[in-house]
C-alpha cells in the first residue's frame, strides 16, 4: 500500500490512475479518460478523471457489460481511512478480471471496465453529494442520447475483507440478483442480500434506465474508518469475488470464459491492493 492517501484531488490519486492505466494498456486494452469538475464545499474547483477501458485489438460488441469500480478513498480530515477493501481492494478485483479478460478477446470484446473517480462525497453520500464519476458517466449518455449503453453494469463495492460474506445491495436489478445468486451457487460461493437500500454507485446506471447490481461485504464495521488497512484483506475473499463476476460475463451467451484461477484472481488482486495504497 505505497501511494498513499487516495482522496479527491490528492497526488496520490494521479499516481493510482497513471498505475492503472499502464496496467491496463500493458494487457490490451485502450484507456480514455473521462475528466470532470465538482465545487467543494469550501469554494474550490476539484478536478476527477474516471477510466474508460475498452479491449483494443477487437471492437466493442454487443450486447456489452459494463464492470465498474471506485478507486479513491474517504477523506476523513482527522485521519487517514486506508480504503483496503473500500477504493483498494474492488479496484485490484477489476484489475485483475481486465487481465484475465484479456485471454479471451472474444469475451473482453463484450466488457466496458470502468474506473470511476469521485465515489466519495465531500460530507456524506445523497443524491448531490459523492458518486460524482457514476452520475457524471450516465449524464453523458443521456446528454449525447447515446445508444452506447450497457446491458447491465456490475459495480464492485468495498470488498475481499476476511471474515465478511460477499452479497449485494438489495436495492439491485432483480434480474441481476436472480442471475448472480445463480453463478454463487454454481461456484458454490455464499452470497447474501444487504439488509437494506444503499446510495451507491449502481443507482445512477439504474437511474439512467442501466440495470445494475452492487456487489459488496456486507460487514461494515471497519469501513471508512483508519481500521480499514491491509490486514483486512483475504486472498480467498479477493478471489470469490473476481470468479463470481467473470463467471456472470460467461453466462451471457456471448463465448466461454476463460477458467480463473486462485493465483490469478486472489495473489495478484492481493498484491495490486497493496501496491495501490
Amino acid at each position: 500500500m505505497n501511494f498513499g492517501n487516495r482522496v479527491a484531488g490528492s497526488t496520490a490519486l494521479d499516481q493510482v490512475r497513471g498505475y492503472l492505466k499502464s496496467n491496463l494498456v500493458t494487457a490490451g486494452w485502450e484507456v480514455t479518460e473521462q475528466p470532470f469538475t465538482e465545487q467543494a464545499p469550501g469554494g474550490q474547483e476539484i478536478r476527477f478523471s474516471s477510466l474508460i477501458g475498452r479491449y483494443q485489438r477487437v471492437p466493442l460488441a454487443k450486447p456489452f457489460y459494463l464492470v465498474a469500480a471506485h478507486f479513491d478513498s474517504l477523506n476523513l480530515g482527522f485521519a487517514i481511512d486506508p480504503g483496503a477493501t473500500d477504493g483498494a481492494a474492488n479496484t485490484a478485483v477489476l484489475l485483475e478480471i481486465a487481465h484475465t479478460l484479456a485471454l479471451d478477446p472474444r469475451l473482453a470484446a463484450h466488457v466496458e471496465l470502468l474506473f470511476l473517480d469521485g465515489h466519495m462525497p465531500f460530507h456524506q453520500i445523497t443524491p448531490n453529494d459523492g458518486l460524482f464519476g457514476s452520475r457524471f458517466y450516465t449524464q453523458m449518455l443521456q446528454i449525447n442520447r447515446s445508444t452506447d449503453a450497457a446491458s447491465a453494469a456490475v459495480v464492485l463495492e468495498q470488498m475481499g475483507g476476511a471474515g465478511s460474506p460477499l452479497g449485494y445491495a438489495m436495492n439491485s436489478d432483480s434480474g441481476l440478483i436472480r442471475q448472480f445468486r445463480s453463478a454463487a451457487e454454481s461456484l458454490k460461493i455464499n452470497l447474501e442480500s444487504g439488509k437494506r437500500p444503499l446510495l451507491l454507485d449502481h443507482v445512477p446506471f439504474q437511474n439512467a434506465g442501466t440495470p445494475a447490481i452492487a456487489l459488496l461485504d456486507l460487514d461494515e464495521s471497519y469501513l471508512n474508518t483508519a481500521d480499514d488497512n491491509a490486514s483486512r484483506l483475504s486472498r480467498d475473499a479477493l478471489a470469490q469475488a473476481g470468479q463470481l463476476v467473470l463467471y456472470f460475463l460467461s453466462e451471457q451467451n456471448i463465448s466461454p470464459a476463460p477458467a480463473p484461477t486462485q493465483t490469478a484472481l486472489s495473489e495478484q488482486a492481493l498484491r495490486q491492493t497493496k501496491g495501490k495504497n
